[in-house]
């Protein structure tokens, strides 16, 4: 009598074991691998952002300081002046093409903050003349707008070149009298702008620094308001 051989096909439990085990590990190393993947791609992401967002501020920083004007203002004894105060950490003037307003010149302020950790931010604030007229001195100005242009900078300064008053312009034939940079410059008290002024960010050791020309002759702005007195 002829005994017939039986093979079962399958899986031992063992094996089984061993598939799911493989399988396990597929899956982890998958998950994990797509993990760094996608923590990489949105590191990647945010740095892009945050480099459109600088390179966005840069160009309309520039192109506001670019509009700076030559702003005549009057004190309380009508004595005519130039609405324009700088010092090493900040800058108070009026511009044609401000951040926030594309009808009207903004009366802005630029500002540095220190933070704790020694880095500063660059500080935007502003008003527009739309609903404001700016024609003395001693004004009270309320910003409505603000924006931090730049935060974490190593360091933001401003300086500024030319007379160091209407006066010793019309002096300049005398030989200690001439242009030279300052750290401050009120167009207020010196009766004359700055010919030139600039901006200097610097970020992780690298300095980018603005050079803004401005009306070499402003004094002939203020021939009329001469004139009546």
């Amino acid at each position: 009598m002829l005994t017939k051989s039986i093979h079962h096909s399958g899986f031992t439990l063992i094996e089984l074991m061993i598939s799911i085990s493989i399988l396990s590990l597929l899956l982890f190393t998958g998950s994990y691998t797509y993990s760094l993947m996608s923590e990489r791609w949105n590191k990647e992401l945010g740095q892009f952002a945050k480099s459109a967002q600088n390179g966005k501020h840069l160009l309309v920083l520039q192109r506001m300081l670019e509009g700076v004007q030559t702003f005549v203002v009057v004190d309380e004894e009508q004595k005519p002046s130039f609405f324009f105060i700088g010092d090493k950490n900040s800058l108070l003037a009026v511009s044609r093409s401000g951040l926030f307003s594309d009808d009207y010149p903004e009366i802005f302020r630029l500002t540095t903050i220190e933070k704790e950790n020694g880095k500063v931010d660059l500080f935007y604030q502003s008003l527009s003349t739309q609903n404001f007229l700016l024609t003395g001195t001693n004004q009270n100005i309320e910003f409505t707008k603000q924006l931090i242009l730049f935060s974490d900078l190593d360091r933001v300064s401003f300086n500024y070149f030319g007379w160091s008053s209407f006066i010793d312009k019309n002096l300049e034939s005398d030989e200690k009298k001439h242009k030279q940079w300052f750290e401050r410059f009120s167009g207020i008290d010196n009766q004359i702008m700055p010919e030139v002024f600039n901006l200097t960010l610097v970020n992780s050791g690298q300095e980018l620094s603005f050079s803004i020309p401005l009306d070499t002759n402003s004094e002939r702005w203020l021939s009329p308001y001469m004139g009546d007195n």
